[in-house]
């Protein structure tokens, strides 16, 4: 199988046509997938951010809701001090006052006035 020249030329430049070909073609499958990959890694970092912020809001709901039943708890806490006050009151200032009013009019008793 003799070749001639002109017939290894042209093996030579299809050959060189067809590597070219395969290039080009291996670039855009190399592009696309480098465009995909960083298209999965934007979905995922896009998630893991939603995840994030749906946990902080969480959180941050868990928090609030707790300072309120602390509030309350605290609130509670004031108005049965307020009425254990009262209630020491009313018990134990009729006593007083009257105690109080005989020991003034004791002394002015006491004075001859």
């Amino acid at each position: 199988m003799d070749l001639t020249l002109t017939e290894v030329l042209d093996v030579l430049l299809r050959a060189e046509d067809e590597s070219g070909k395969q290039r080009d073609s291996a670039k855009r499958e190399a592009e696309e997938v480098m465009r995909r990959a960083q298209e999965r890694f934007a979905c995922d970092r896009e998630a893991r951010l939603k995840a994030a912020h749906s946990d902080a809001m969480a959180q941050i709901e868990s928090a609030r809701k707790s300072a309120e039943m602390e509030a309350l708890h605290i609130a509670e806490m004031g108005r049965r001090g307020r009425e254990r006050m009262r209630e020491n009151y009313d018990r134990k200032a009729p006593a007083l006052i009257a105690r109080m009013a005989e020991d003034i009019a004791a002394r002015y008793a006491s004075r001859g006035d």
